[in-house]
């Protein structure tokens, strides 16, 4: 079912037509964003500073591709946030390919997908061919999570291909399903937004933990 589905999806206009699902116009739809963020332990912050030490260092001969990604940035990232540890459990069971059209060529893809509970995802692309920005590949990552199992009414996500994270929100508590995602967060500067993925990463946790005690 979740090959078929993000096979079928490849546009917003897509997920409008298969999903009755629209892009909400509401700056404070994604209001987990702007909440105040938790500061982050010393701790964190050396575990942050570690992943871009480490991963300045694995670029510096190219694109970090296969699992590389997950071994170097996603799963240190979790471990960070708490997301290994109970209650949450990471399942892998397969890849999705994805496969992005532009004007130039097409991208293929993988999600190799790391389930933190059934209302916050972790997706992290990789690509085979070329780097996939991660804002192509949105509408069939929204595909993807759409099919997957969840509680509640909102599911949210992540999704990185090593340099630029992007955070994804459905929520299906009115009649009119909606969608929204944030900016693009890079690990590439100096100046990188990996301690604000961090604690953005922490407060979801804290929202779906919410969600299902309600």
């Amino acid at each position: 079912m979740t090959l078929a589905v993000t096979d079928r999806i490849k546009s917003f206009k897509d997920l409008k037509r298969s999903f009755n699902l629209e892009q909400s116009k509401d700056l404070a739809f994604f209001s987990e964003l702007s909440e105040e963020l938790q500061e982050l332990s010393q701790e964190e912050k050396a575990g942050v500073g570690k992943i871009k030490k480490r991963f300045d260092y694995q670029q510096e001969d190219g694109f970090l591709l296969e699992g590389t990604v997950n071994l170097l940035i996603v799963s240190p990232l979790l471990e960070l946030a708490g997301f290994l540890d109970e209650p949450y459990q990471i399942r892998s069971p397969f890849g999705v390919e994805l496969v992005i059209d532009d004007t130039v060529e097409t991208l293929r893809g993988f999600i190799d997908t790391l389930v933190v509970n059934n209302n916050l995802w972790i997706l992290s692309l990789e690509s085979k061919r070329s780097a996939i920005p991660v804002g192509v590949a949105l509408p069939q990552l929204f595909a993807y999570m759409l099919a997957q199992p969840r509680q509640g009414n909102l599911a949210f996500g992540l999704a990185t291909n090593g340099d630029e994270f992007i955070f994804l929100k459905l929520d299906f508590s009115a009649e009119q399903p909606l969608y929204g995602f944030s900016r693009a967060y890079s690990l590439l500067p100096v100046n990188h937004e990996l301690d604000i993925v961090l604690k953005i990463l922490k407060r979801l946790g804290n929202a779906v933990a919410e969600t299902k005690e309600n």
